[in-house]
C-alpha cells in the first residue's frame, strides 16, 4: 500500500483516539456508515478509501476533509493518485471537462496546501 494511504490511516486513528470520549472503531464506523473491517483496513493503511468515504469519515469526526491530510506531506504524484477516484466519480456523473478541472483544482489546493 502507498505511504500516503498509511499516513491517512494513521491520521484517522489519531483523530478517533484523541477525542475526549476516545471512540472505538465501531463507533466511528457507525457514524461514518462504513463497516468496522473497512475502517480497520483504512487505519492500518491496507486500503485507501474513495473521496466519498473520506468525506464521511471527516464529517463523523467533526473535521474538514483537509484536516485528514494534515501532516501527511504529500508529493504531487501522491496527490494525483488520491484525486483519481474523485476525477472518475465526477466524469461518471456527467460533469464537463472544465468543471472536472475546476473541481480537481480545488481538491489539489485543499489536499496539498499549494495553488493549483
Amino acid at each position: 500500500m502507498s505511504d500516503l494511504g498509511k499516513r491517512i490511516g494513521q491520521r484517522i486513528r489519531e483523530l478517533r483516539t484523541q477525542r475526549p470520549e476516545r471512540w472505538t472503531q465501531e463507533e466511528l464506523a457507525e457514524r461514518a456508515q462504513i463497516s468496522v473491517s473497512f475502517l480497520s483496513m483504512i487505519e492500518r493503511g491496507e486500503r485507501v478509501p474513495h473521496v466519498e468515504t473520506l468525506a464521511a469519515l471527516a464529517n463523523a469526526l467533526g473535521v474538514s476533509l483537509g484536516e485528514l491530510f494534515t501532516g501527511t506531506e504529500q508529493t504531487l504524484a501522491q496527490t494525483e493518485d488520491l484525486l483519481r477516484p474523485l476525477s472518475d466519480f465526477a466524469r461518471a456523473r456527467g460533469l464537463t471537462a472544465r468543471d472536472v478541472d475546476r473541481l480537481l483544482g480545488v481538491a489539489r489546493v485543499m489536499f496539498s496546501g499549494t495553488a493549483a
